[in-house]
């Protein structure tokens, strides 16, 4: 009868350490799992970020925290054939402030003043002009369908989408309807390596399609106010410098000055209108004392967002502040507080 309580309290040491061994044991396997799952979605990721997104040049620009981001997307017969055959292009301005999204269907048969010194041709053409001595075509293609973008509305093109006719369904559809991008629920998504070219990446195209299905679907508007040629611009610059009266250019309120400094014509009223468009405020248009090899920015605040926006809208990597700008002798620079001088360098992008 002595025997009893002793065999109880081993009984009840032997359950103690088997509670711990199996706790220690699912401690452990939750773990593995937990870790496991991370290993997953990272490959994953990574896979996915290697077939469905393949930029055509590099970009350090990122449009998460942009108020007003625009896409450029382009679809052609088969991104695999030359000539590469334009079917569809179209502008898209995520519009934030104002929560719409405006899509722009530029006509590809309409003879525009195309960047690059290649005169008036249509849309259609533009690939088979970038495309022409160059190494990588659907770069070369894709950049002059932008700068024409660019130039033809007098605002920024942030992003582009390239596909071909095999997505377009796709991507029509996400445009329009939004929505998060499940990444198990991507159908074909080794196929968009060959069919897909882009420079936003994953996180960027979830923020615009989480915006877009967040919006009431009258929202979501197919616009008319695409310029048919320049001299007929106003009805956009006007609809636009309405949704941008709240932008973070028009904030920092900088008064700016856009000089001419070469021989071509308009430069300086471009830039002018691109300024005014994003909600900048102009203070001189104009002409230098002398000619200008090289583009610069000259402000103020070279740190300011609207220094930033300058540099990257007209591509001119060279900002300076004012204490630097000694041998520049245009008067404009002590008269405003960010100065743009165009110079022979950038003229072909905008010319």
């Amino acid at each position: 009868m002595k025997r009893k309580p002793a065999r109880r309290k081993n009984k009840r040491i032997l359950n103690r350490s088997q509670k711990k061994y199996f706790f220690r044991i699912g401690v452990f396997v939750l773990l593995f799992s937990i870790s496991l799952i991370f290993l997953f979605m990272y490959t994953f990721e990574k896979y996915l970020n290697q077939n469905f997104v393949s930029a055509l040049s590099t970009s350090s620009y990122s449009i998460l925290d942009d108020n007003i981001p625009t896409v450029s997307y382009i679809v052609v017969e088969d991104l695999s054939v030359r000539p590469i055959v334009i079917k569809k292009v179209n502008y898209i301005i995520f519009d934030k402030l104002n929560q719409k999204a405006s899509i722009y269907n530029i006509p590809l048969y309409v003879n525009y003043e195309i960047p690059g010194r290649f005169g008036n041709e249509e849309f259609s053409k533009l690939f088979a002009l970038g495309a022409m001595n160059a190494k990588d075509p659907l770069k070369a293609g894709t950049e002059l369908i932008n700068r024409s973008i660019f130039k033809l509305f007098g605002f920024k093109v942030d992003k582009y989408v390239l596909t071909d006719v095999s997505q377009e369904e796709f991507f029509d559809r996400m445009w329009r309807e939004g929505g998060h991008i499940n990444i198990f629920n991507l159908k074909n998504v080794t196929n968009f390596e060959n069919s897909l070219k882009t420079d936003l990446s994953l996180a960027e195209l979830n923020s615009l399609l989480t915006f877009l299905d967040s919006l009431p679907s009258d929202r979501i508007t197919d616009s008319a106010m695409t310029p048919q040629c320049f001299c007929d611009t106003e009805p956009f610059d006007n609809k636009i410098k309405e949704e941008t009266i709240e932008s973070a250019i028009a904030k920092e309120n900088k008064n700016i000055a856009i000089l001419n400094g070469t021989d071509y014509n308009g430069l300086a009223s471009f830039g002018a209108r691109v300024v005014k468009n994003i909600g900048g405020r102009i203070v001189a248009v104009g002409n230098t004392e002398k000619k200008y090899n090289t583009s610069v920015v000259i402000a103020d605040d070279p740190n300011s967002k609207t220094a930033a926006f300058l540099s990257r809208v007209f591509m001119i990597p060279q900002v300076i502040s004012k204490t630097e700008s000694y041998s520049f002798m245009e008067n404009e620079i002590d008269r405003s507080d960010v100065v743009v001088i165009f110079g022979f360098d950038t003229s072909g992008d905008l010319y």
